[in-house]
């Protein structure tokens, strides 16, 4: 299982935009349960480590440091 930490952006995000992002919240934390830590689509590596995930109309870019067990959410964006 993968530990998830989000960047004060991210965080601001969710506590922002509350209750109408709370599915991708749960989204998100389904990542802790993938034995990669990555989903099975709509995500593409952008930089070893790093990716970036299109998710129930947002973008999310998140690091993938396998050796802690951590995913680093990064941004969180809506896509327009």
């Amino acid at each position: 299982m993968w530990e998830i930490d989000y960047s004060n952006e991210a965080k601001f995000y969710f506590i922002d935009n509350g209750k109408h992002v709370f599915d991708l919240l749960v989204k998100i934390s389904e990542l802790a349960h993938m034995p990669e830590g990555i989903p099975p689509e709509g995500c593409t590596q952008e930089t070893p480590g790093r990716y970036w995930w299109e998710v129930l109309r947002h973008i999310v870019i998140y690091r993938r440091l396998p050796a802690e067990k951590k995913l680093e959410i990064l941004i969180v964006k809506p896509m327009e």
